[in-house]
């Protein structure tokens, strides 16, 4: 992802998943720039793209408001029951203080009304 035109033409090409494609083709430029800096930052974090793509299946079907966060969720809560973390180690720690109260807020035990966290 070297430049936004490159990550547009990538983003809505064959290559990518038709549920990408779809959310791309509903973009507009400021929603493309924004898009851009949520796939860098995702891609710096994660250790599976192809993982990543497979989440943004579900991702993408809600209005996120920070990929990062919204990936770390799909990892914290873990609905594949992968063995791994799909984000890289030397991040997790980081993402997890920065998210902490967050997840506290959107990850609540129905029965005792207190996060997991």
């Amino acid at each position: 992802m070297k430049s936004l035109p490159k990550f547009k033409e990538q983003m809505t090409s064959l290559k990518v998943p038709n549920y990408v494609i779809r959310y791309c083709e509903d973009l507009d430029e400021q929603k493309w720039k924004w898009f851009y800096g949520q796939m860098k930052n995702a891609l710096e974090v994660t250790n599976d793209v192809d993982y990543l793509f497979y989440v943004l299946k579900w991702i993408l079907k809600y209005d996120f408001d920070d990929l990062t966060y919204a990936i770390f969720l799909q990892d914290y809560m873990n609905p594949e029951m992968r063995p791994e973390s799909f984000i890289k180690d030397r991040w997790y720690g980081t993402l997890y203080k920065r998210y902490k109260d967050r997840l506290a807020e959107d990850v609540v035990c129905p029965d005792e009304g207190a996060g997991f966290i």
